[in-house]
C-alpha cells in the first residue's frame, strides 16, 4: 500500500466544483430529515411539525452565517474542529473535533441502519411476503455491508464518491418533488378533511415542538459536511458560500412543504400525527401509499437513495475530521497519511468506517439518531462561540463574508442551541449518557496521547537547552524571552529584574531566545544566522554567572534561583511563546518592549492580545529596565483596578531588594473639592499593602492622568513607574490600554505595565463577589 507519511505539510487535492458542493449538502440533509426521522418527529410535535421545521431552518440559517464566514475565510479539512481550535485554544479545539468525529460517525450509522430498514421493505415487495428471518439482524447486516461499500468508495477518492452522490441527490429531488405535487393535489381535492388533521395544532405544547426540533436537527448538519470540503474545493471563497446557501434554501423549502403535506394528505384512522409516530422511519413510505401512484415503491427507492447519499456525505466528513485531528497529533498521527495514488486520507477513512460499524451493530436507530443530533447541537454551539472569539481575536482578518448584525445573530444561535441541548434530555437521556462517555474517552486520549505528542513537537524546536530542572515546579515560574538584538547591558538589567521577581515568588526562571524561520525555509537550526547561535550560548553562560552573583548577594535566607535556558526556532514568535508558556507551565511572562513588543509605530502590538487571550499567564512589559532608587505606583484611588494586587507584589519586590523609596499616586477628578482629603484605604487594600510601606501617598487632581503622572515623576525624580493595564472588556481586544501606552511613550524613567491573565468573566465575578460579600477593612 502506497502512502505519504505526515513528514511535512499535508494538503488534499482540489477536485470539487460548485455543483458537487450543493448536491453534497442536499444529499446529506435529505437523508436524515425526511426518510428517517419524520415519523418520530411528528410524534413529538404533533400537527405542529411545521413549526419544528421552521425553527430548525431558522436556527440552521443563523448557524449558516458563521459557517459561510469561517468556511470561506479559512477553508481547511476539519471544519468546525479547526475553527474552534483557532478561536478557543487547543483543548477546546480537540474536544470539538472529537465530538465532530463521533457526530458524523453516528450520523453515518443512522443512515446505514435506515438503509437496512428500506432495503428490507424492498425485499418484502420483491418476494411478496415477509421473510421468515430476524428482521433486526437482517437490517444490521445490510447496514454493515453498505458502510463497507461506501467506505471503499472514499478510500478510492473524493471524485469517485462525489460523482455517485451527485447522481443520487438529483434522483432524490425528483422523487420528493413528486411526493409534494401529488400530496398537494390530494389536499386541494378534499381541503376540509385535510385541514382537520391539523387540529389540535399543538397537542404536546411548545415543549413538543422544541423536542422535535432537537431530535430532527441532524437533518440540518449538511453545512458541516460541505465546509469539510474546503481544502478540496475549487475557488472555495465563492463555491462554499453559494453552495451552503443554495443547499439550505432547497432543503428547507422541501422540509417545510413535506411537513405540511404528510399531515394534510395522509389518510388513515386516528390522529394522523400519532399514526405517523407508529410508522416510525417508514412514515413517509406509508403516507405516500394513500395519495401517490406507486407511492410505496417509489418512496422505498427514494429512502434507499436518500440514505445512500447521506451515508456517502457523512463517511466523507467523518474521515476528514479524523484526518485533521491526526494531522495535529491529537489522535494517532498515522491517520493523517495520504494515499499516494488516490490522494485520500485512507487510514482515516478506515478508522471512521470501523467506528460507524460499531454503532451500527450495537445501538438501535433511535439512540444513534439522538446521539448524532445532540452532538451536532453541542458542536454548533461551541462553533458560534469560537467564531465570535475569532472575529475579535484577529481584528485585521480580511473576511470573505461578513455576518449581518454581528455579533447578534451568532449570540442568538448560541441561546437557541443551548435550549435544544437541554430539551434533548427529555427526548432521549441515553444520548447524553453515551455522549458523556465519549467525552471521557476524549479526555483520556488528550491527556495521555495528545499532550505527550505536543510536548514532543515542542521539543523538536529546541536548538539548545541547559540546566534542565529536577523535581516538581516550585512557586511561580517566570518566562523571560530575550530578543537577539539586545545589548549585554540591556540583557543584564532585564535579567536582574526577572531575578528579583523570581525570588519574590520563591519560583523558577525560564529564559529563552526565539528565532523565526520563514515558511519557505526548513525548520532547521542551520537557518539561524552564522555566529548568532554561539553568541547566544555565551549570553546564557553570562546569565548563569549573574544568577550565581545574585544568589550570593541575597544570602542563604533566600532560596537560590532555579534557572533554565532554551534557544528555540519556529514559524511565529507568538506561537513559540505560547508553546513555551503551556509546556513549561509559566505563570508570568516578562517582555522588554524594545524586544518582542515594539512595532513600527505602536508600542504594544496585537501580538500581545493573542498571548493574553490564549494563555493563563500574567504579563509584565518593561521599558528601560534598571536598578531603581525610587518607585512610583500609579493606581486607581478607589481600588477598583483589576490588577492592583499584582502591582503591589511587583513594587514590593523591587523596594525590598533595591532598598528603594516607594511612592503611591492616585488621580481623582478635578471636580472633587480639594479640601476633601481622599481615603487611601481602598487602594491600599487592593494593593495588599499598608501605609507604612510607602514614603509618601499622594492624590492628584487632574483631568489628564498622563500629565499628572509625568508631573509626579519629575517632582520626585522617579526611576521606575509601575502601572496596571486596562480592564478587559467583553468582545473587545485585550489591550494594555491607551493610558498605559501613552505613559510608556512619554515617561523618561523605567516603566513596568502589569496585566493579569484574568478574562472578562473572571474579572466580572470577582468584582461581583466584592460587592456581595463585604470584606473586613484591613488594619492600616
Amino acid at each position: 500500500m502506497k502512502t505519504v507519511e505526515n513528514t511535512g505539510e499535508i494538503k488534499l487535492a482540489r477536485t470539487l466544483g460548485l455543483g458537487s458542493i450543493i448536491l453534497l449538502g442536499v444529499g446529506a440533509l435529505l437523508g436524515g430529515g425526511i426518510f428517517t426521522l419524520l415519523g418520530p418527529a411528528a410524534g413529538l410535535a404533533g400537527p405542529g411539525l411545521f413549526l419544528s421545521m421552521l425553527l430548525g431552518a431558522g436556527v440552521a440559517f443563523l448557524n449558516l452565517q458563521m459557517y459561510i464566514a469561517l468556511g470561506t475565510t479559512f477553508p481547511r479539512a476539519g471544519g468546525g474542529y479547526v475553527w474552534v481550535k483557532k478561536g478557543l485554544g487547543n483543548f477546546q479545539g480537540f474536544l470539538a473535533g472529537w465530538l465532530d468525529w463521533f457526530a458524523h460517525s453516528a450520523a453515518a450509522g443512522l443512515y446505514a441502519l435506515s438503509f437496512g430498514f428500506y432495503a428490507y421493505e424492498l425485499i418484502k415487495i420483491l418476494f411478496g411476503r415477509d421473510l421468515n428471518i430476524n428482521i433486526l439482524s437482517l437490517e444490521k447486516i445490510i447496514a454493515a455491508l453498505v458502510v463497507l461499500v461506501f467506505g471503499y468508495f472514499h478510500w478510492r477518492g473524493s471524485k469517485t464518491s462525489s460523482q455517485a452522490g451527485n447522481v443520487i441527490a438529483v434522483l432524490l429531488l425528483v422523487i420528493l418533488g413528486g411526493f409534494i405535487i401529488f400530496g398537494a393535489i390530494k389536499i386541494l381535492g378534499s381541503p376540509s378533511a385535510s385541514f382537520g388533521h391539523f387540529s389540535p395544532f399543538l397537542p404536546t405544547g411548545i415543549l413538543g415542538v422544541l423536542a422535535a426540533t432537537s431530535f430532527f436537527y441532524i437533518a440540518f448538519e449538511g453545512s458541516e459536511i460541505q465546509v469539510q470540503t474546503g481544502e478540496e474545493t475549487k475557488d472555495p471563497k465563492r463555491n462554499i458560500k453559494i453552495g451552503l446557501i443554495a443547499s439550505w434554501a432547497i432543503v428547507s423549502g422541501i422540509y417545510l412543504l413535506i411537513s405540511l403535506i404528510i399531515i394534510g394528505a395522509t389518510r388513515d384512522g386516528g390522529p394522523i400525527w400519532q399514526v405517523l409516530a407508529q410508522w416510525g422511519e417508514g412514515a413517509i413510505v406509508k403516507a405516500a401509499q394513500s395519495f401517490m401512484p406507486l407511492g410505496q415503491f417509489i418512496m422505498i427507492v427514494g429512502g434507499l437513495l436518500a440514505n445512500l447519499a447521506a451515508l456517502n456525505a457523512t463517511i466523507y466528513s467523518s474521515s476528514r475530521v479524523s484526518f485533521a485531528l491526526a494531522r495535529d497529533n491529537n489522535i494517532w498521527s498515522r491517520l493523517a497519511s495520504i494515499h499516494l495514488s488516490n490522494l485520500t486520507p485512507h487510514l482515516a477513512v478506515i478508522a471512521s468506517a470501523i467506528l460507524i460499524l460499531i454503532m451500527v451493530i450495537f445501538l438501535p436507530l433511535f439512540d444513534v439518531a439522538s446521539i448524532a443530533s445532540l452532538l451536532f447541537i453541542l458542536l454548533f454551539l461551541q462553533l458560534n462561540i469560537a467564531g465570535i472569539n475569532i472575529h475579535f481575536k484577529w481584528p485585521d482578518t480580511q473576511w470573505a463574508y461578513k455576518i449581518p448584525l454581528f455579533p447578534v445573530l451568532p449570540l442568538l444561535a448560541i441561546i437557541i442551541y443551548a435550549i435544544l441541548a437541554v430539551t434533548m434530555i427529555q427526548v432521549n437521556a441515553t444520548a447524553w449518557i453515551i455522549a458523556a462517555f465519549w467525552v471521557l474517552l476524549g479526555f483520556i486520549n488528550y491527556f495521555a496521547y495528545a499532550e505527550t505528542k505536543s510536548r514532543e513537537q515542542f521539543e523538536t524546536g529546541i536548538v539548545y537547552e541547559e540546566a534542565v530542572r529536577i523535581g516538581p515546579k516550585t512557586g511561580k515560574r517566570i518566562l523571560l524571552p530575550i530578543a537577539p538584538h539586545l545589548s549585554l547591558e540591556e540583557i543584564k538589567n532585564l535579567a536582574e529584574n526577572a531575578f528579583v521577581l523570581t525570588s519574590k515568588y520563591d519560583g523558577e526562571l525560564v529564559i529563552v531566545t526565539i528565532h523565526e524561520i520563514a515558511a519557505a525555509l526548513p525548520l532547521n537550526p542551520a537557518m539561524i544566522e552564522e555566529g548568532l547561535l554561539q553568541r547566544e550560548k555565551e549570553i546564557f553562560a553570562q546569565l548563569h554567572q549573574w544568577v550565581e552573583e545574585y544568589n550570593k548577594k541575597t544570602g542563604p535566607e533566600v532560596k537560590n534561583i532555579n534557572f533554565h535556558s532554551l534557544i528555540l526556532i519556529g514559524r511565529d514568535i507568538v506561537d513559540v511563546l505560547l508553546d513555551v508558556i503551556k509546556m513549561e507551565d509559566c505563570d508570568l511572562l516578562a517582555l522588554n518592549w524594545t524586544g518582542y513588543v515594539e512595532g513600527q509605530d505602536a508600542i504594544l502590538s496585537r501580538k500581545i492580545d493573542r498571548i493574553l487571550r490564549e494563555s493563563k499567564c500574567d504579563l509584565l512589559v518593561v521599558k528601560n529596565p534598571r536598578a531603581p532608587r525610587s518607585i512610583l505606583i500609579a493606581a486607581d484611588p478607589s481600588g477598583r483596578g483589576p490588577y492592583a494586587e499584582l502591582l503591589g507584589e511587583i513594587a514590593s519586590a523591587f523596594k525590598n531588594y533595591y532598598k528603594s523609596s516607594l511612592y503611591l499616586l492616585g488621580i481623582t477628578a478635578e471636580e472633587v473639592p480639594v479640601y476633601l482629603k481622599p481615603d487611601p484605604s481602598p487602594v491600599l487594600a487592593a494593593l495588599k499593602m499598608k501605609r507604612k510601606d510607602f514614603n509618601e501617598i499622594t492624590f492628584a487632581h487632574s483631568r489628564s492622568i498622563t500629565r499628572a503622572v509625568l508631573r509626579e515623576i519629575k517632582e520626585k525624580n522617579i526611576d521606575l513607574l509601575v502601572i496596571g493595564a486596562a480592564r478587559p472588556k467583553l468582545l473587545k481586544e485585550i489591550r494594555v490600554g491607551n493610558l498605559a501606552e501613552e505613559l510608556v511613550k512619554s515617561a523618561w524613567c523605567s516603566v513596568m505595565i502589569a496585566r493579569g491573565h484574568e478574562g472578562t468573566t473572571e474579572v466580572f465575578w470577582k468584582n461581583m463577589l466584592k460587592k456581595i460579600i463585604p470584606k473586613a477593612k484591613e488594619s492600616i
